[in-house]
C-alpha cells in the first residue's frame, strides 16, 4: 500500500478551501464556516502549515456578510472578556488566566463556545462565587451564523476594554466574532504554538509560552515581534482520590513515570520504544507506568513483543494524575512529541525529569516549558543516547540526586502570584523584559515526523475525510474513500462512525 505523502494531503485541504469559497460565494456561510474548520483541522493534524492567508481573508468577508449592523462603543476600563472553547478543570490555561483576571479585581465575561461543561466543576464555581463575573454559554442549538450575532451582541453590550481569547486552531465562530471587534485590544493565547491555527488576523497581541512558539509566529505566522508577549505558565495541581496502581508492581520498585496522548510517542524510528527498553535495562528495579489515552495498539504491541508484562504498564487516562506523580520516583518526557503539561507536573511536584530530544526538533526541549527565572544555560533536555543514559542511571541509584533535581526544576515554575503580577505588567505596556531568542527550526523535520506518525501508526487521513464529509466524501474525494473501506477491519465501527 502506498504511504501518504505532503502533497496529497495539501491537495485535500486545498480543494476543503475551494469549497468554502465557493460556498461563500454561495452566500451559504453556515457550510462556508463548517468547511473552514474542517481545512483547519486538517492542517492542525498534519503541521505542515502554521496559518493561511486565504482562510483569514476569508473569516473577515464572513464576519463583514454576518454581522451588517455593527455598533461602535467606548470600552469600559477594567472590563476583560474571557472568551474560551475549552473550560477543562485542571487543563488548558482556563483557570491560570481566569485567577489572574480575578486577583487584579477585573469585571469578567466568561463567554463559553464549547460541549457542555461537564468537566468544568471548579471553573464554575470560581466563576459563580466571583461578584464581578458573568458567565454567558454560548446556545449551542443556534447556526454558527446566529451564534456569532448572539456573542457580538452580548459583547457590545458590556462594552469590555480587552479579550483573551483561548480558541481551538479551528475556532471560525470565534474568530468571525472577534474580526468584528476592533474595539477591544484582543489576546490571543497560544495554547497550541507548534502547530496551525486560525484567527491572526482578529488579534492584537499573541501571548506566548516560549521562544519557540515566538519564533513560529514570526517566521510563519505574519506577526510582528511587536504582536509577541512571552508568558510563561504554571500547571493547576488539583485532582481526585489517588486510586492505585497495578498489583504485580514491588513495593521497592523504582517507578518511572511518562504519558501524554499516545501519538506523540510514536514516529522517529520508534526512538521513544529504545528509551524504554534502556531504561528497562539499566536496574532489574526499573518498572515504567504509562498514562494517556488514543490508539495504545502500538504500545501493546512492544509489551508483547519484549515480554513486559511485568515491566512496562498502562493505565490508561488518570483523573488522579498528582498522586501517580507523587508515588513515583522518575518522570520521563514523551518523544519524538513531548507534554508540555506533563513536564510541569513534575516540576511543580519536584520530580526529576529525563528528557530526551534530537537536536533537529527543538519544540521537544523541556527547558521551553519550565523556563521561569533561568539562564540559557540551564538545561533538561539530552539530545544523545549516552548522556540520557548516564543521568538516567544517576537518578535510578541515587535517591538524595533525584531530591536534589527534584527541588532544583520546581525553581523554574512560575507561581499562581507571579503569574498574575507579570500577565498584568506585559497587557498593560504591551512589552517584553527582554526579547525573545529566535530559535533555529527546520520546519520540514517536523512535516516529515507527523507523515511518519500517520503512515506508520495512526492513519486516521482518510477516516478524516470520511468521517467529516460521509456520504459527500464519496463524489469529492472517491479515492479516499476505497482507501477507508479497504483498511476497515472492524465493519460495526465503520458503520456507526461513517453513518453518525
Amino acid at each position: 500500500m502506498s504511504k501518504l505523502t505532503s502533497l496529497q494531503i495539501q491537495a485535500v485541504f486545498n480543494k476543503i478551501k475551494a469549497l468554502a469559497q465557493k460556498e461563500f460565494e454561495n452566500k451559504n456561510y453556515e457550510l462556508s464556516l463548517k468547511y473552514i474548520e474542517d481545512a483547519a483541522d486538517l492542517a492542525y493534524s498534519f503541521n505542515w502549515k502554521y496559518s493561511d492567508e486565504d482562510l483569514e481573508d476569508l473569516l473577515i468577508l464572513i464576519s463583514g456578510k454576518i454581522i451588517t449592523k455593527k455598533t461602535t462603543f467606548t470600552p469600559i476600563k477594567g472590563r476583560v472578556v474571557f472568551y474560551d472553547v475549552f473550560a477543562l478543570d485542571n487543563r488548558g490555561l482556563t483557570q491560570q488566566y481566569l485567577r489572574a483576571l480575578i486577583s487584579w479585581g477585573a469585571e469578567i465575561l466568561f463567554v463559553f463556545e464549547g460541549n457542555d461543561l461537564a468537566s468544568s466543576k471548579q471553573i464554575l464555581s470560581e466563576i459563580k462565587s466571583y461578584s464581578k463575573a458573568e458567565l454567558f454559554v454560548v446556545d449551542k442549538s443556534l447556526s454558527k451564523t446566529e451564534r456569532i450575532k448572539s456573542v457580538y451582541n452580548k459583547v457590545v453590550d458590556f462594552k469590555p476594554e480587552k479579550a483573551f481569547l483561548h480558541l481551538l486552531p479551528s475556532s471560525a465562530i470565534a474568530v468571525s466574532i472577534w474580526n468584528a471587534l476592533k474595539e477591544v485590544t484582543r489576546y490571543q493565547v497560544n495554547l497550541t504554538d507548534h502547530a496551525f491555527w486560525l484567527g491572526t488576523k482578529c488579534i492584537d497581541y499573541s501571548l506566548e509560552f516560549r521562544d519557540y512558539g515566538c519564533t513560529v509566529s514570526s517566521e510563519k505566522r505574519g506577526l510582528s515581534e511587536s504582536m509577541l508577549l512571552m508568558q510563561p505558565y504554571y500547571p493547576i495541581i488539583d485532582c481526585k482520590p489517588f486510586i492505585g496502581f497495578p498489583k504485580l508492581i514491588p513495593s521497592d520498585a523504582i517507578k518511572i513515570f511518562t504519558g501524554g496522548a499516545y501519538y506523540k510517542m510514536y514516529g522517529k524510528s520508534g526512538m521513544f520504544f529504545k528509551l524504554l527498553k534502556t531504561l528497562i535495562n539499566l536496574n532489574p528495579k526499573v518498572v515504567i507506568l504509562l498514562a494517556g489515552n488514543g490508539d495504545e495498539s502500538p504500545i501493546r504491541d512492544f509489551i508483547l513483543k519484549n515480554k513486559y508484562e511485568n515491566k512496562l504498564f498502562l493505565l490508561g487516562s488518570r483523573s488522579d494524575i498528582t498522586h501517580v506523580f507523587d508515588n513515583c520516583e522518575i518522570y520521563l518526557s514523551t518523544f519524538p512529541i513531548t507534554g508540555g503539561l506533563m513536564g510541569q507536573y513534575a516540576a511543580s511536584l519536584a520530580k526529576p525529569i529525563l528528557s530526551y530530544s534530537s537536536e533537529d526538533i527543538p519544540c521537544n526541549y523541556t527547558e521551553g516549558f519550565i523556563n521561569w527565572n533561568r539562564d540559557s544555560d540551564y538545561k533538561i533536555t539530552h539530545t544523545t543516547l549516552d548522556s540520557f543514559k548516564a543521568e538516567a542511571l544517576k537518578l535510578i541509584e541515587s535517591k538524595s540526586y533525584r531530591e536534589e533535581k527534584g527541588k532544583e526544576i520546581k525553581k523554574h515554575i512560575i507561581t499562581e502570584k507571579e503569574f498574575s503580577v507579570h500577565l498584568k505588567q506585559l497587557v498593560t505596556s504591551h512589552k517584553m523584559g527582554k526579547p525573545f531568542k529566535k530559535e533555529t527550526i527546520d520546519y520540514d523535520v517536523f512535516d516529515k515526523l507527523y507523515l511518519e506518525s500517520e503512515n506508520k501508526y495512526l492513519k486516521k487521513f482518510d477516516f478524516f475525510i470520511v468521517s467529516r464529509f460521509k456520504f459527500k466524501a464519496i463524489f469529492l474525494f472517491p479515492k479516499n474513500v476505497i482507501a477507508f473501506i479497504i483498511n476497515q477491519s472492524n465493519w460495526q465501527l465503520f458503520f456507526r462512525k461513517f453513518l453518525k
